[in-house]
């Protein structure tokens, strides 16, 4: 066998060359460790479930602070007359003439319009001529009743009369009875003359108490009488003065439209009077507030520049579109210009200044009905949905019970389309 053959190394001898995973292992391991840190972060990155991206610039947000709180309520008033006196027909009848035109000023008592009613007119003169023909007959048992105490009084000074008159001749027959010039029988007709005098008299007397106090009361019976039928007489000639409709205060007519030859019925509303220079202030208030209104609350209106101090002085507990109304009334005096029909803005205060942890108003409210707000994170890119309760509220805040602590950001409004998300992406204008 050769030498050069017996030299030579064998493939079993030859060195064989190590993997290349296992010639580098720490660069494999460092390149798991980026790729899995890389993965990680890619997770962390990835948005939770239920969240939604919005654009920064669809948002509107504020911050919670805790500051002294003003429970109020803007209210927007109408400055209204502060008397108003309607006036219906009294009664039935056809507008015969039109004395005034609408928002005319009128006085107390001046006539208005002038109604015609035939059969009102015929009733009422019937009537007239039956109480005046009861009032006759009535001055007729008066003067009965005055004869025959006249007569009574008239019988019993007769009698009195005859009564001296017997006693004087009684006394002259007497005297001479005493002087032996007659005897007793002369003098007795004169006696008994005088006897039936004296029981006349007496007679006349005892009656006549009795008989007074029937005349008085047969008389009082019929004035009484008397003044019933007058003052019937009277309501029946005012049947005939309520065709006049005439104004019952004196101020602006207002709500006037009658036009000659109308009908008009018994109680329909003719017209209105309302007071002129004063006024009062009339406003729409939320329901929401209706427990928290009462009269006497104090308000401020804005009026011409300066602020003016009002007061509730009546809430009409009637709800009607959730809305209540309330009036006010000045306690320092208004502007000298003041309009009727002007809209004023009122501050009216619900209760004290108090320190609070308050957020900002915002359409926020009206989309979670304050039970929930996305609250954002320290970098303003992310926003969660957290739970509140909130207590009494104004236009511009509303206090915090809990869920929120001062310092933190919330969304105020551009949520009316979130509300099932839990989370928010907020993109920035730069990075859309």
């Amino acid at each position: 066998m050769p030498d050069n053959v017996l030299s030579s190394p064998t493939a079993m001898d030859r060195k064989r060359a190590k993997p290349w995973y296992r010639r580098r292992p720490f660069q494999i391991t460092a390149a798991t460790v980026v790729i899995a840190t890389a993965g990680l972060a890619f997770y962390l990155t990835l948005p939770q479930a239920g969240t939604v991206t919005v654009e920064a610039g669809t948002l509107e947000t504020g911050q919670v602070v805790r500051a002294p709180y003003q429970d109020y309520v803007p209210l927007r008033a109408e400055a209204v007359p502060l008397d108003t006196v309607y006036i219906t027909a009294a009664t039935a009848g056809r507008v015969q003439a039109v004395a005034v035109s609408d928002g005319d000023r009128v006085s107390k008592g001046q006539a208005l319009v002038y109604l015609v009613n035939p059969a009102l007119t015929l009733d009422v003169s019937g009537r007239e001529a039956d109480i005046s023909a009861r009032l006759a007959d009535n001055a007729n048992q008066l003067m009965a009743l005055k004869t025959a105490q006249e007569n009574r009084e008239q019988a019993l000074a007769d009698a009195a009369y005859a009564l001296s008159r017997a006693e004087q001749e009684y006394q002259k027959r007497q005297t001479l009875l005493d002087k032996g010039f007659i005897n007793a029988a002369a003098v007795k007709p004169y006696a008994d003359e005088v006897a039936y005098q004296r029981q006349r008299v007496a007679a006349l007397k005892t009656a006549q108490t009795p008989d007074a106090q029937f005349y008085a009361g047969q008389r009082r019976q019929v004035q009484d009488n008397a003044q019933d039928l007058r003052r019937n007489l009277g309501e029946v000639r005012r049947g005939l003065d309520a065709l006049t409709i005439a104004a019952p205060a004196a101020g602006r007519l207002t709500a006037f439209s009658l036009k000659p030859g109308q009908a008009v019925k018994e109680g329909d509303a003719v017209a209105q009077v309302d007071s002129e220079g004063s006024y009062k202030l009339r406003a729409e208030v939320d329901e929401f507030y209706l427990q928290r209104l009462s009269e006497g609350q104090k308000a401020e209106a804005s009026l011409h520049g300066q602020t003016v101090s009002v007061a509730v002085s009546k809430v009409f507990p009637q709800v009607t579109n959730g809305r209540v109304v309330a009036e006010l009334q000045f306690v320092t005096p208004p502007p000298a210009d003041l309009k009727r029909g002007e809209t004023v803005d009122i501050r009216l205060r619900l209760g004290q200044t108090t320190p609070a942890i308050l957020a900002p108003s915002g359409s926020w409210l009206a989309e979670s009905g304050g039970a929930w707000v996305f609250v954002l994170n320290a970098k303003g890119d992310q926003a969660s949905r957290r739970a509140v309760t909130v207590g009494r509220r104004n236009p511009e805040q509303v206090e915090i019970l809990s869920g929120l602590k001062p310092g933190e950001r919330i969304v105020t409004a551009g949520v009316s389309n979130l509300r099932n998300a839990q989370y928010l992406h907020i993109k920035s204008d730069s990075n859309s």
